[in-house]
């Protein structure tokens, strides 16, 4: 991923990982099965996991935004 993680970028994906279900797991790719807590913890650190989920939710607003998702 080429951005840089700005705080903002997390704010807003650690916004959108709250409203996930905290009885939930989330598996990405091949890192394995997440809850919501460690992700949230993942983006706030930068890890590897955390850069993954931020990249993928960013992919996910700008298909949104050009209309391929809604």
């Amino acid at each position: 991923m080429s951005e840089e993680l700005t705080e903002e970028i997390k704010e807003l994906v650690i916004a959108r990982l709250e409203t996930i279900p905290s009885n939930k797991k989330i598996s990405i790719g091949n890192y394995g099965e997440f809850s919501k807590e460690e992700l949230i913890d993942g983006v706030k650190s930068s890890s590897e996991v955390g850069k993954k989920i931020v990249e993928v939710e960013l992919e996910f607003l700008r298909a949104m935004k050009q209309g391929i998702v809604r």
